[in-house]
């Protein structure tokens, strides 16, 4: 009796930490797109410490919010976490792990995913722009991109390694010789084709590769007067079909950048897919030929959400439109397509293992071992909806050429930016400092100036109420 007070403790702490978790999390997203990146970055720093999943958003939010170096550390620190569990298995752990078998993945430490690991390199380069650091920004493209290349190797032999070694193991353990495996199979695909058919539309990001990084990497790179630039431009647009990225490799093939200069602006906006758990009802078939069903917890992604449907570029030629280049939804569901087939394994697992333990409870306490064991099972079956929630939902790219005294920048066809154009040798004293928020004219328009003697990169981030915009490429000062 005494061991059965202590598992109702330890489940009502497990219930806690869980509702914590997902209350830290919409704390964050309230400040990070209701309110201001700045906030939100101070909130995520107390979270980080050890923990992988706050790390990368204490670094993206900080990023944000101009904090440069100190970003950079955080990143650091992620990457190195996600780099060592990486190294061991994303799915080593989980296999070791009884705990988790016994109660549900939540109680592990969150391990990343290969789209984040890629993330992280691309928002270390951002930061190393933005702090004049060349020569790192150049490192941490060519770790994104070696990352995106190497994902789909790593995933193929990581998943078959670790569904072989679970068949093993579980071979040889008499509880989970009570599951019928045809039984298990057929419905681990009635599972995927049900409850996550919609997975199958993002079939053009299969290669692991996420065409916004492909595509700011080669722009810097071709910029810099590196070949491989327009290279890493042709992958991009062998994903996107893309006509400004298509018309940006003829630019940079004929060195036209070199001639005339341009300005390319990036806007990240919305924000990126979250989970949520769904139950189903399995049977599980016993050696006594009883047939029980258990509650089965599997995470689902929720598609992300765009604070603007449309984004145009005025000129004195007239509107432009800007250009979908990349959905994250696509990235993420895509990685969480292959991981699928473990997640549910596992689950199925999970639940041989609280049938038998229920199975035992009641053989030896009767009503009360039932009551208990059924307890048990209800409050540990919980899906892993653990995800990051700091990065965009879509991608979008627009150009002109620096022959404008003025462009004007509109969200759903409301004024979110105007950016001026001006000869910084000329301007020296009157130029802002880019690196720095804009001025806040009145709470509806911002404005920004860029020199129109450099190739610039404006990058702009839109939550619900901010608009941040950071010249990435171009004079600074």
């Amino acid at each position: 009796m005494k061991n059965f007070y202590v598992s109702l403790v330890f489940i009502f702490f497990l219930l806690l930490t869980g509702c914590s978790y997902q209350g830290n999390l919409n704390t964050f997203d309230t400040l990070y797109y209701n309110q201001n990146e700045q906030k939100a970055f101070e909130f995520s720093k107390k979270m980080a410490q050890n923990n992988l999943l706050w790390k990368i958003q204490s670094g993206v939010s900080g990023y944000m919010a101009g904090k440069y170096k100190e970003s950079m550390s955080i990143l650091d620190a992620a990457e190195n976490l996600i780099n060592k569990n990486q190294a061991q298995g994303f799915f080593s752990s989980s296999l070791s792990n009884v705990g988790a078998t016994l109660f549900n993945d939540n109680i592990k430490s969150y391990q990343g995913n290969l789209y984040e690991g890629v993330l992280i390199n691309y928002y270390k380069a951002l930061n190393a722009l933005m702090m004049d650091d060349d020569l790192r920004a150049r490192v941490e493209f060519n770790r994104a991109n070696d990352r995106q290349r190497r994902a789909k190797d790593y995933y193929q032999k990581e998943i078959q390694k670790a569904l072989k070694n679970q068949e093993e193991k579980y071979k040889k353990d008499p509880k989970a010789k009570q599951v019928d495996q045809n039984v298990s199979s057929d419905k681990i695909d009635n599972i995927l084709n049900s409850q996550y058919s919609n997975l199958k539309r993002f079939a053009i990001y299969d290669g692991f590769i996420n065409p916004a990084i492909s595509y700011i990497s080669g722009l810097y790179f071709s910029l810099q007067g590196d070949f491989k630039g327009i290279d890493l431009l042709k992958e991009a647009y062998g994903i996107n079909r893309s006509k400004l990225i298509a018309e940006d490799m003829i630019l940079f093939e004929k060195k036209q950048y070199m001639k005339k200069k341009y300005t390319w602006i990036v806007i990240e906006d919305g924000k990126s897919p979250t989970k949520k758990e769904f139950s189903i009802n399995l049977p599980l078939y016993l050696i006594s030929d009883q047939v029980l069903y258990f509650g089965l917890a599997l995470p689902q992604l929720e598609e992300g959400s765009s604070f603007y449907d449309s984004f145009d570029m005025i000129d004195t030629k007239g509107s432009k439109n800007f250009e979908e280049i990349s959905l994250i939804d696509g990235v993420i569901a895509n990685e969480f397509s292959k991981q699928l087939p473990y997640i549910i394994t596992r689950a199925i697992i999970s639940a041989v293992y609280k049938a038998s333990m229920q199975s035992v409870l009641k053989q030896i306490l009767g009503g009360y071992g039932a009551m208990g064991g059924a307890l048990f099972s209800a409050t540990t079956t919980a899906a892993d909806t653990r995800i990051t929630t700091v990065f965009p939902h879509k991608i979008w790219l627009n150009r002109v050429q620096n022959n404008e005294e003025k462009i004007t920048i509109k969200a759903n066809q409301k004024e979110i930016l105007e950016i001026k154009l001006i000869n910084c040798n000329a301007n020296k004293a009157s130029f802002d400092d880019p690196t720095q928020n804009p001025i806040l004219k009145n709470k509806e328009k911002k404005e920004y100036t860029v020199c129109k003697n450099t190739n610039n990169l404006l990058y702009i981030r839109t939550t619900k109420n901010n608009i941040i915009p950071k010249l990435i490429i171009g004079e600074k000062k």
